[in-house]
């Protein structure tokens, strides 16, 4: 009968320390499950914060975007220069040789040309969106009514965006049909 009783007090025994490690064992995994899943909503709570800014964001640009196309009602288009490798003021280089070249097949004789990159009174620059640029040319021109007409079309025919502003035209003093020119285009690009 003693034997009986210490080996059911040994299996009683191995019992409790099997309950014990099995209780032990399953706090474990409970502990690390709930740190798991903490850590999880933690990240989940990140993203969606990560999320919720950037569509804030997007909604931001998106509604600069529609500011500034609202300011080209023409239809027409801001030049687009990708690649790092432009200047704001080095983007302008194929808008110029547009101008030029409308300037020459016109006939139209520049006698000045003056730059200025960051025309104050400027709409598109005063939204301060990254990437925009303005460039204002001053013309001072020699050329007869016809030919400054023909120049003024082709101008307002260009793809891009553009502006004639301020036109002044005088006669010249010994020949009527001789025009001096004062008017300033006013040029746009966006560099990515």
């Amino acid at each position: 009968m003693e034997k009986l009783i210490k080996d059911n007090i040994v299996i009683i025994a191995l019992v409790i320390l099997a309950i014990i490690a099995g209780g032990y064992y399953t706090y474990n995994i409970i502990t690390e499950t709930s740190s798991n899943y903490t850590a999880a909503e933690e990240k989940k709570t990140t993203l969606q914060t990560k999320k919720d800014q950037l569509a804030q964001q997007l909604a931001a640009n998106k509604k600069r975007e529609e500011q500034l196309e609202t300011t080209s009602s023409s239809g027409k288009v801001i030049y687009e220069v990708s690649g790092e490798q432009f200047s704001p003021e080095a983007s302008f280089g194929i808008m110029f040789e547009n101008v030029l070249s409308n300037i020459t097949n016109s006939g139209v004789r520049i006698r000045s040309i003056d730059y200025n990159y960051q025309p104050a009174d400027d709409t598109i620059l005063l939204t301060n969106i990254p990437g925009y640029n303005a460039c204002e040319l001053s013309f001072i021109t020699v050329s007869n009514y016809t030919q400054l007409q023909a120049l003024f079309k082709n101008i307002a025919k260009e793809k891009y965006l553009s502006s004639i502003n301020e036109v002044f035209i005088e006669p010249y003093d010994k020949d009527k049909t001789i025009l001096i020119s004062k008017f300033k285009i006013r040029l746009y690009t966006k560099t990515i």
